[in-house]
This record gives structure tokens, sequence and C-alpha cells, in this order.
């Protein structure tokens, strides 16, 4: 567990106070904070609301967390939903799995509404009934929504690779703000960070967005929409976009945003960020998917940030 070096500045001028209030997360979860600590915290936290209001942000990253197990052990039971405190979580006890995404919004395991799915580090390949193919990312899952009329998919989260088999039926993805269909075609679709990359290796598709309208994308295009990306159509080079199939995560002047949410599905926890403003950093660099701490060692030792490991779980960077 890491801890503060330093108490942070009681009066909350002399520093961001995102900065100050992890430092007393991390100082009063740490297990050995001493009774002048938590007289110090108190004191600081009456001092001002923004104070509260950034530790009780903090606070708010355990409060509402189900206790879900990695769904590649689990066996046929009754559903239980146990009870985990912050201290459980703090002292390393929780399972590696239920940091790895699997919650929906109304709280149940995406995978018992999914068809397929992976777990954190995990990558795999479905065969449809169609005969098509489905390459899943780490951390992936989708619902089949397949009838007489239509071969629909339903990404749910995550990256998946589609190889498309030939069949009177048109074969379409909904994904996260569109609907792609098919040209006989091999793509990828990739949801990071409130966005949708769409990739084409082969053929074409069309992509349907409330915001684009319909986009066709042809060999060798890819377009990215969603939370403040482009929405524009560009080049790529397939060997960098469908490098996870090898065993290498490679970014080319990528967005910190989309960088934390690939790595975040290969480790066993999360990486966060205090500041938006880091978000937006570029970063550039071939990493070993069996090694994802070894993409944020890189990001510490290239960009101006700062780590902390507040748990085995968590890590959080900040500005430098």
């Amino acid at each position: 567990m890491a801890r503060a070096k330093d108490s942070p500045d009681l009066q909350g001028h002399g520093g961001d106070v995102r900065d100050e209030a992890l430092a007393w997360f991390v100082r009063m979860n740490s297990g050995d904070a001493t009774e002048a600590d938590r007289a110090r915290h108190a004191a600081w936290l009456a001092a001002d609301l923004r104070h509260r209001q950034e530790y009780a942000k903090l606070g708010g990253i355990w409060s509402d967390l189900d206790a879900v197990r990695d769904p590649r052990s689990i066996t046929p039971m009754p559903p239980v939903t146990p009870v985990i405190s912050r201290r459980m979580v703090l002292s390393g006890s929780i399972a590696a799995g239920l940091a790895g995404g699997y919650l929906t919004l109304n709280g149940l395991p995406d995978f018992l509404q999914s068809d397929e799915y992976t777990g954190t580090g995990e990558t795999r390949r479905a065969t449809l009934e169609d005969g098509s193919t489905v390459d899943l990312d780490a951390d992936t899952a989708f619902a089949l929504e397949f009838d007489n009329q239509v071969r629909g998919i339903h990404l749910q989260r995550g990256r998946a690779f589609f190889d498309v088999a030939a069949d009177p039926r048109p074969f379409r993805v909904r994904a996260e703000g569109g609907i792609i269909t098919a040209l006989g075609t091999r793509f990828s679709v990739h949801l990071w960070d409130g966005s949708t990359t769409i990739a084409v290796e082969e053929h074409a598709v069309t992509v349907q967005t409330a915001g684009l309208g319909e986009v066709r994308l042809e060999e060798g295009e890819r377009i990215s929409f969603g939370n403040g990306a482009p929405g524009i159509v560009e080049p790529f080079d397939a060997d960098i976009e469908t490098a996870w199939l090898r065993g290498k995560l490679i970014f080319e002047d990528r967005p910190l945003r989309q960088v934390l949410a690939d790595v975040n599905r290969y480790r066993s926890g999360t990486i966060q960020v205090t500041s938006d403003r880091l978000l937006d950093m570029r970063v550039s660099g071939i990493f070993d998917i069996s090694n994802p701490d070894g993409v944020l060692e890189a990001i510490e030792n290239t960009l101006p940030v700062r780590s902390t490991h507040v748990t085995r779980y968590l890590v959080v960077l900040r500005p430098a």
C-alpha cells in the first residue's frame, strides 16, 4: 500500500484539491494512520466543502461494488450477492475478476446477459451458427440477435474482430452509438472510454450513427466516434490495429484514454486518473499483452504523470 509521504495542506489552498484528497485517502486507508492523522484529516474535511466532495468521490469507488466472481470459474448455483466492504478491497482480499468490469448499469453481471464473453487478460475465438468467426479481445462480451431476417450481434463491451461468412441475411453489429452492417467483410469494432472505433480490413461496411448519419468504410479505413472522438474516416495500418490478435498492443499517437481502456482489460484491477486533462496526452509504443504493467511503466517514464498504487488493484495517475 502506497501512502502519502507528507500531510496535505490543511487549508486547501496550497495545492490541487484532488491531489490532497488522494493523499488523505491513501493515508487514512493505509492501516497505520495515527490519532494525530485522524484529527488533522477531520480538520481538513471541515475546512472546505470541496475537500469533502473530492474525498467522497474517492470513497465512492468502493461503495457500490457487488461481489462477482470471474465467470471462467463459476459453477451453477443460486445467485448470491455478498457484501464487500471498503476494508476488504483495500486489504487486497477482493477477487481479481471483480475489478474486470463485469457489472452492468443495473448491477447484474453482464456475462449473464451475454452469449460469449472473455475475462481479464483472456482472448479467444467464437464460431457462430452461420460459420462466421468472432475473435474476442480481453474483457469483451456480446449477445447474439440472430433471426430469420438478420444476423445480429450486440457488442456490449470490449473489442471484437469479425470474419463474416456468406449468407443471404445481412450481418449487423450493434455497438455503443452505432450500427455496423457488413458488406462481405473482415472488420473490428472496439469500445473504449465511451468511444467506438470501426476498422475494415477487407471489403467494406456501412456505419450508421445518430450524429454522423450513414458512412461507408472501405478496406483500410476506420472511423472513431463518441466521447470527443473526431468522427472522420481515416486510413489505418491493419498490422497495428489487429496486433492484439498476435499478443501485442501497438499504439501510434493514440490518446491516453484509449491506452488505459485497453490496458485495463489485461490487468487485474484498474488504472484511473485524477485529472481529465491527462486523457488526451498522446502515446506511442509496442507492448506485450502478457505484461500490461509494462505499458504503465512506459507511461510513467514518457509522460508528465505520477502514479500512486493505492492497492494491488488500483493505480491512480495524476499530473507530475
